[in-house]
């Protein structure tokens, strides 16, 4: 990973966190997302479409591993210094949560309003 200036804001969502893609998509618009991935072991991509469209941005489907550490995130991280996407990976988690990426490290917070 290359050294940050912007931390790279990344929504994480599980699978079980796409229940109500409508509601998710209205309480994320805030952030202007800039495009959602969704990894390899995600099972179903329907919801991930959904949400890409409800927000009205591209979906890029099997995308790798997307976990935390991984290749594949730290690639994106790259990508979208300053900038905020959604990942969608494998994982029970219902509630989103917020990733900031910067050459600090990374810092999870919970999503103002989802929990």
């Amino acid at each position: 990973m290359s050294d940050l200036q912007c931390a790279a804001r990344i929504v994480v969502v599980n699978p079980p966190g796409l229940s109500d893609v409508a509601w998710l998509a209205s309480a994320i618009h805030l952030e202007k997302v800039q495009a959602v991935y969704a990894a390899d072991d995600v099972p179903d991509t329907g919801p991930v479409e959904t949400l890409a469209d409800d927000l009205g941005v591209p979906s890029h489907l099997g995308h790798g591993d997307l976990h935390d550490g991984s290749e594949g995130l730290a690639e994106l991280v790259d990508r979208h210094r300053g900038e905020c996407i959604v990942v969608v990976r494998g994982g029970a988690d219902a509630d989103p949560a917020m990733l900031l990426v910067d050459a600090d490290g990374t810092t999870r917070q919970p999503i103002e309003g989802l929990t």
